[in-house]
């Protein structure tokens, strides 16, 4: 076979391999079934106990609906009417202020969230929440003994003791009472199922109380129900779905109550402001009545004339437009002190008397700045880009508050001068009254004006208690919280699903991992890919302790493929036209190839076709053609390459075939190479080639020493030994550079040691040809060895 037909074996080599063999890829995978069962059954095993030792967790859901009453109020709606000091809701700051830390924290406290009851378990603890004898309600607890284990016995009736499983310290203490010790202040109280003789040992968990919110707030999910909706969706995930259903419903509930509080701080700073000057008036009414009542009995006097009563009324009108001033320019300075307060901590200013809508807006909104503004600077750093747009908001709101503020006041100061100048018009025309009249009417004026204010405080009092009395949530809950039926996780399908996935993957990626970081040849492409070299057949490996696998009457496999091979060889050498004997060398890249094995099996097939064969064992360092035959080996090459034996006493008769003969190696000497290299060994191998059909020589490895290189002059034909699992993909291309250099005549590859059913799809078959030879016995230990030979 030429250059290019080797090239062009070679390039379909390459077309071959690029185009995958879908067949060849799952055989591979399913020969390592062994590797996919174990995976499979460990990872469902660690499925199974994952799903039986996890506590499955619950969705509890619920649902709010946040009002707006400012959009949806009519004039028919009497108690958004009386909302004096209500305002809009923004459904995205209700979604945060649920998710705040100060209702969860609230939710924790009212429930008493940051105890854990635990009942001990065969292998794993029970959360009691619902099914607790005692309630540990934890006031103020010292923080050293934070995730602390306590156990609680009950000694007797009246009794319990209280014992820190960590430090192992007890104190006893009695039901329903607070006790104060180095554990903190708390309190047990008993169930109604307590029984004193019937309850075991508790187990409780004293924890954190913010790592508890901050646990329960990642839990928790707010989301709007849609665009257009105002209707909030909470989520809450938990192994208890009674606890997490009393979480939602607490939530819910002091989310009210705040928002409740929030909405009445306006109504109850006017209520107080109103109480003060009530207080402040009736002390005044009261003096000026009983100077009335003096007055009177001091002069006799039980009427005054028409005059002094009509100027008495007109002054008493005045002056009562005179206080309602003086009252609203009181609230406009609590106001003013609100605005230059500039924090949430300041009392929000009474608004009585104040009918200015756009003022009241602008206060309203003054304080939902300041209040964002505090919420987001408990969390962040005043240089967040989200704060700067927020204080702009806050300056230009308390800019127009102050601006407003000052025209109302100008407005106010107006009022009160004209009404000053009005009171002093009465008081000249008070004075043309006779004496003991006048001093009657200016006494009977003061009365006049108590009263009319104390009756004007009282109206205003009532008109902010009724607001603040009918005061109600801006939101209504549209589903009461409940559990999901089944647990969201761990899913049981999927887990199983995932494990089984696992299991597929983790084999998948093993064996491509083994394959991809093995370096020795395995499949035939390893060599083609490496070399066009001609593959001259393939040897299978069969166990065993025969040497000689081929004979007469042999139908395995593997002589099969060894009379494949000697056909095969006979096409490479051609017809022969000279009357000579084929010169054939045999050779491999290291010892234990199976070059011996191969050069003696393909002789004896050689010699059974009726080819006069010799077979030359001139592997002279390790000689193993003789023992394989079971020759003496006393006179051999050695012993002719040094002219101390002649040609007949070389050649010895096989015992194997009659046509078969054997030229052992003789005793090893020191200088193989230097003999090899002699005129002696080129006058042998035309002796040979006179004498026999067939010359097959058994040289060393290429790749240990230069033997085989000394000797291919000689030859004909170069067979190379390349072994499955045990050649190195590396020494292929040292293969192909004795190719390119052409230093081996017609060089051809044999590769030995097939693993028969292997993972990469040689299918041979597994035995023998012929049903009447004897199969291999199947035993446990040799299902035992093929399974684990598959991992």
């Amino acid at each position: 076979m030429n250059s290019e037909e080797h090239l062009g074996k070679f390039d379909q080599g390459n077309t071959e391999d690029e185009n995958i063999n879908i067949g060849e890829v799952l055989n591979k995978y399913l020969y390592h079934w062994p590797v996919f069962l174990v995976c499979i059954i460990i990872t469902l095993s660690i499925a199974f106990v994952y799903l039986r030792y996890t506590r499955p967790v619950y969705q509890i859901n619920t649902s709010l609906l946040i009002k707006d009453d400012k959009k949806s109020a009519t004039s028919a709606d009497i108690l958004s009417q009386l909302d004096l000091f209500g305002s809009s809701k923004v459904v995205e700051n209700e979604v945060e202020i649920l998710k705040s830390k100060a209702l969860m924290r609230k939710v924790v406290d009212r429930l008493h969230l940051d105890v854990n009851y635990i009942a001990e378990g065969m292998v794993i603890s029970t959360d009691l929440y619902e099914k607790k004898t005692i309630e540990f309600i934890a006031v103020k607890i010292n923080p050293d003994f934070f995730n602390h284990e306590f156990e609680i016995t009950f000694p007797n009736a009246t009794q319990y003791v209280l014992k820190n499983n960590v430090t192992g310290k007890a104190i006893k203490g009695s039901y329903n009472q607070l006790q104060r010790n180095s554990f903190g202040v708390y309190k047990i109280l008993k169930s109604p199922d307590f029984s004193n003789f019937n309850v075991p040992a508790v187990r409780v968990i004293l924890n954190d109380p913010s790592l508890v919110t901050d646990s329960f707030l990642s839990r928790l999910t707010v989301a709007v129900a849609g665009k257009q909706s105002t209707v909030l969706n909470l989520t809450f995930q938990t192994t208890i779905p009674q606890q997490g259903k009393d979480v939602l419903n607490t939530l819910i509930q002091v989310y009210n109550e705040a928002a409740l509080a929030d909405k009445n701080k306006t109504t109850e700073s006017t209520i107080r402001f109103v109480d003060e000057r009530l207080g402040l008036i009736n002390r005044e009414l009261t003096d000026v009545e009983k100077d009335v009542e003096s007055f009177k009995s001091s002069n006799g006097l039980t009427d005054i004339s028409g005059e002094a009563a009509l100027y008495l009324e007109n002054v008493r009108v005045n002056d009562a437009q005179l206080n309602e001033v003086n009252i609203k320019l009181g609230a406009i300075q609590d106001i003013q002190r609100y605005v230059n307060a500039n924090s949430t901590k300041e009392k929000l200013p009474s608004t009585f008397g104040i009918d200015d809508p756009v003022l009241l807006g602008q206060i309203t909104q003054l304080s939902e700045f300041l209040l964002q503004r505090d919420k987001l600077l408990a969390t962040t750093q005043e240089d967040n880009p989200l704060v700067a747009p927020l204080i702009k908001q806050i300056e230009t709101t308390r800019a127009s508050v102050i601006s407003n503020v000052k025209n109302i006041a100008s407005t106010l100061l107006t009022t009160k001068r004209e009404l000053e100048n009005n009171n002093a018009k009465y008081q000249v025309s008070i004075k043309k009254i006779p004496t003991q009249e006048r001093q009657f009417v200016s006494i009977k004026r003061q009365q006049s004006i108590k009263e009319t204010l104390y009756l004007y405080l009282l109206q205003k009092k009532e008109e902010a208690a009724l607001s603040y009395a009918s005061t109600l949530a801006d939101s209504r809950v549209v589903d009461e919280a409940y559990s999901s039926n089944a647990p969201i996780k761990p899913k049981r399908q999927l887990t199983y699903l995932a494990a089984l996935l696992l299991g597929l993957l983790l084999p998948l990626g093993y064996i491509y991992i083994r394959d991809l970081i093995n370096n020795k040849v395995i499949k035939l492409s390893d060599v083609t890919k490496e070399t066009p070299v001609s593959v001259l057949g393939e040897v299978v490996f069969e166990e065993g302790s025969e040497m000689i696998v081929v004979s007469t009457t042999s139908r395995k496999a593997i002589a099969e493929q060894f009379r494949s091979i000697r056909t095969n060889m006979q096409f490479i050498h051609g017809k022969q036209t000279n009357g000579q004997g084929n010169v054939t060398l045999f050779t491999s890249s290291m010892s234990g190839e199976g070059k011996t094995f191969v050069a003696t099996n393909i002789a004896v097939a050689l010699a059974i076709s009726g080819r006069k064969t010799v077979l030359l064992e001139l592997d002279l360092r390790k000689p193993k053609v003789s023992k394989y035959l079971d020759l003496a080996n006393k006179i051999g090459l050695s012993n002719y390459l040094i002219g101390k034996a002649d040609f007949a006493e070389i050649i010895q008769p096989s015992g194997i075939h009659e046509n078969l003969f054997v030229i052992g190696s003789g005793p090893i000497p020191p200088n193989p190479s230097e003999l090899l290299i002699q005129d002696e060994m080129e006058v042998l191998i035309n002796y040979l080639k006179l004498n026999f059909d067939e010359i097959l020589i058994d040289s060393p490895p290429i790749g240990l020493v230069t033997d085989a290189q000394i000797l291919a002059r000689l030859t004909d034909v170069t067979i190379y030994l390349v072994r499955h699992g045990v050649t190195f993909k590396g020494q292929l291309r040292q293969l192909e550079k004795l190719r390119l250099e052409n230093k081996f005549p017609k060089l051809n590859v044999i590769l030995n040691g097939v693993q028969l059913g292997g993972s990469y799809g040689y299918g041979y078959g597994y035995g023998y040809y012929s049903d009447d030879i004897k199969q291999h016995q199947v035993t446990l230990k040799s299902i035992g060895k093929d399974f684990f030979k598959r991992f």
